[in-house]
């Protein structure tokens, strides 16, 4: 009978009851009365319990939990020092102190399933603390440890069948993260497993991967989906020696990439695939930074897991080296030694490329041991270069950082009597964001230390991104990004062709459509820079007025907004080597765009069109508007996005003088010069124009930045309703200018 029944006395099990167990089992209630058994519907799972049912508590048993320093590491091989010097001298967390200090009983199957089936998360863990041979490690090919890790791997694999009930757990990527950490931890402790239970975790592993196959790639979180593709190459580790098994997953991969086992990052169909040639995986299709962060942590370790193997070799460097030429491209300098760029063209988040996500300590190493382009990422000024730069040190520098780290990870546990509590095995759950492995151990490139040594030595230019380099560039990024530097001043525009599904749908970023991304001088920053304003589904039309883009927009007589910063699929041409070298993009304004109220051009035939052309003085930029005049608005402006406004001093050049802009529409203006730091930029038009200052706003989510639009007014009704003109034009001049309040240099002398 029921346990939590048996406090009822004999003769009273009357039907009111009864009618307690039913609602019990109707809310569920009745999982906490039984004893909690694992699921047995496949054959390996059987074989699991009857496993977990013979290991014995001493079989968990860890008796060493003390790290030391190695005595020979002061003359030791510096390659070694170095290696563990990316892990100790930087490791922010210590081991998993849950499933490492729990007492041994907890992995016996009792335990497990006690009332409730309990288990600790990430055995992947584990299993590389098992593997990590640094000299002083006391986990080292610890048994109990291994051990551990296969009981939790057996429990997720028993488990995760059952999670998948719920329809939102049905998920590739949800799937990819556990079965990479199951072949992770199969490799390195498959040798204390017996044949049955090896053959049953091959099985079960294989299982899993059809059903990640069937999945992927869906394209809904495709940084997380980039974990299929290291689930991939730790199954070739597993499975590699099958010859049909390995030619499957790396066609896998493949697909998942490129759209297609017969592409690669050059010819990558990205609305089939993930990988966009320009050298960036897609979010919903489109560009994107911080999230980019993430897909490019898993991918460089995909890429550290199979170096040296012909079939991943042929495609996954090239992809690395993309990716890190893109975020390269998007480091801008800012004169204090940081780094900042642009993400208004961005599909999911605000955080430029210089502070994306998942940037582990081991990251940056990782990538500067694939590729050359990366050096970059070690953080080393090879102007001053002392020896404490985050990416390399001496070896007097690597063995205090070294000691440093032991004492941290031999530190005493504290815990309060809630912890301790907690320290229990939890409730199972699915956990589809496993712990990250420190991948530069398991894989380190021989040759690191005295080939990054050489690059310092020489001070090598690729020790600093693109912009911060003597060198000019101009740079096509597979016709959706023109990055072009001269001397001290540089810019980026973007002209993403195609923004893929769900663009403009509840406010989905980004804010694109042919614009100006940045303008950047070495003495300035980046003063005009684009920036995704919140979270991308906070991008809404009611704020049109504080998107903190270049776009023209304006809005209609019922107060309707149209932006050129929302075109989905605009025609874009790339002339990047013509004489002078052009961008071309055209879109629609009108009632073929996808947004929350369609058609509100009605009559069809509303466009914009722009032109970027590299001059010798600077980016020269125009801007039309294109109708049948069949509309009528009420406002239609031109507008560029000014960074870090609160630093920025702002001027407009009227009458000859210059004098501060203000919030008002102020007309006959010839130049507008942003001041900030050590000098200036000047936007210099055409013909006059009529400008207003928008008000300093603070963006939100991730990056918070200070920023104000300045806007060009193009309708001149001070908002009363008028019909749109059949052609609209504004043209006007972006370059480097000198700070100074008695400056009064443009380009052309004004008009006296």
């Amino acid at each position: 009978m029921l346990s939590c029944l048996n406090t009822a006395k004999p003769g009273h099990r009357t039907s009111a009851l009864r009618g307690f167990v039913l609602l019990a089992l109707c809310l569920g209630f009745v999982r906490d009365c039984f004893p909690a058994t694992l699921p047995q519907k496949h054959s390996w799972q059987v074989t699991f319990r009857n496993h977990l049912k013979s290991f014995e508590t001493d079989e968990f048993v860890i008796e060493n939990h003390t790290f030391e320093f190695p005595r020979d590491f002061p003359t030791a091989d510096i390659e070694h020092v170095y290696r563990s010097w990316i892990i100790l001298g930087h490791l922010g967390r210590e081991p998993n102190r849950w499933a490492i200090f729990a007492e041994p009983e907890e992995f016996t199957l009792p335990r497990i399933e006690a009332n409730q089936i309990r288990s600790y998360l990430g055995p992947a863990g584990l299993a590389w603390w098992a593997q990590f041979d640094f000299g002083g490690n006391p986990y080292h090919r610890s048994e109990g440890l291994l051990k551990r890790a296969i009981v939790i791997a057996l429990v997720d694999m028993c488990m995760l069948e059952t999670a998948q009930e719920n329809p939102r757990n049905i998920k590739a990527d949800f799937m990819g993260a556990n079965l990479g950490t199951w072949a992770y931890t199969f490799d390195r402790a498959q040798h204390l497993l017996p044949t049955s239970l090896q053959q049953a975790y091959k099985e079960a592993m294989l299982h899993y991967l059809l059903k990640m196959e069937r999945l992927a790639p869906r394209d809904q979180n495709t940084n997380m989906d980039m974990r299929e593709i290291v689930t991939l190459a730790e199954l070739d580790q597993v499975f590699g020696n099958d010859p049909a098994m390995h030619e499957r997953l790396v066609n896998d991969a493949r697909r998942i990439l490129f759209g297609g086992s017969h592409r690669g990052p050059a010819t990558s169909d990205p609305r089939r695939g993930t990988f966009h040639p320009a050298g960036y995986i897609g979010e919903a299709d489109g560009p994107e930074t911080s999230y980019n962060g993430i897909s490019l942590y898993h991918l460089t370790e995909a890429a550290m897991i199979t170096r040296g193997d012909a079939d991943w070799d042929a495609f996954l460097p090239e992809v690395i080296e993309r990716m890190v030429r893109f975020k390269a491209l998007n480091y801008f300098p800012e004169p204090d030694g940081s780094y900042d760029g642009p993400s208004s063209w961005a599909k999911r988040t605000n955080d430029p490329y210089s502070h994306d996500q998942r940037d582990r300590a081991w990251r940056p190493f990782a990538e500067a041991m694939l590729t050359d382009d990366a050096l970059f990422r070690l953080r080393v000024d090879p102007q001053s270069y002392d020896g404490r730069a985050f990416g390399f040190a001496t070896r007097q520098n690597m063995l205090a950082d070294i000691q440093k780290g032991i004492v941290r990870l031999n530190r005493p546990i504290k815990l309060t009597r809630q912890q301790q509590a907690a320290g229990r095995p939890p409730v199972w759950i699915e956990d589809h964001w496993p712990a990250d492995i420190p991948y530069t151990w398991d894989h380190y490139r021989p040759g690191s230390y005295a080939r990054f040594q050489k690059a310092i030595n020489e001070k090598d230019e690729l020790l600093v991104p693109p912009f911060a380099r003597e060198d000019d560039l101009n740079v096509n990024l597979d016709g959706e990004f023109w990055m072009v530097k001269r001397d001290e001043w540089g810019f980026q525009v973007e002209a993403v062709p195609h923004m893929g599904r769900d663009y403009d749908i509840g406010g989905s970023g980004a804010l694109a459509g042919g614009s100006l991304a940045a303008f950047w001088t070495r003495p300035t920053g980046s003063v005009v820079l684009g920036r995704l304003p919140a979270k991308w589904n906070y991008v809404t039309w009611d704020k049109i007025d504080q998107w903190p883009t270049h776009h023209l927009w304006g809005r209609t007589a019922d107060g309707s907004a149209f932006s050129s910063a929302r075109q989905r699929n605009p025609r874009v041409s790339f002339e990047t080597s013509a004489d002078p070298p052009q961008v071309h993009v055209f879109g629609g304004l009108g009632s073929k765009r996808t947004v929350e109220k369609p058609d509100i051009l009605t009559a069809g035939y509303v466009y914009y069109r722009r032109t970027f052309t590299l001059a010798n003085e600077g980016l020269r930029i125009r801007s039309e508007q294109l109708s049948n005049e069949d509309d009528v608005i009420t406002q239609l402006w031109e507008t560029l996005p000014i960074f870090a406004a609160g630093e920025s001093e702002v001027e407009y050049l009227v009458d000859r003088r210059w004098k501060p802009a203000t919030s008002e529409l102020t007309p006959n203006v010839d130049a507008v010069r942003l001041q900030r730091h050590r000098g200036a930029v000047i936007i210099e038009f055409d013909e006059p124009q009529r400008v207003q200052l928008g008000p300093v706003f603070t963006t939100e989510y991730q990056k918070k930045d200070q920023l104000r639009t300045l806007n060009i007014d193009l309708l001149g009704s001070n908002s009363r309703p008028v019909t749109m003109r059949r052609k609209t034009v504004v043209s006007y001049l972006i370059h480097e200018g000198s700070a100074g309040v008695g400056t009064l240099w443009i380009s052309r002398p004004p008009v006296p």
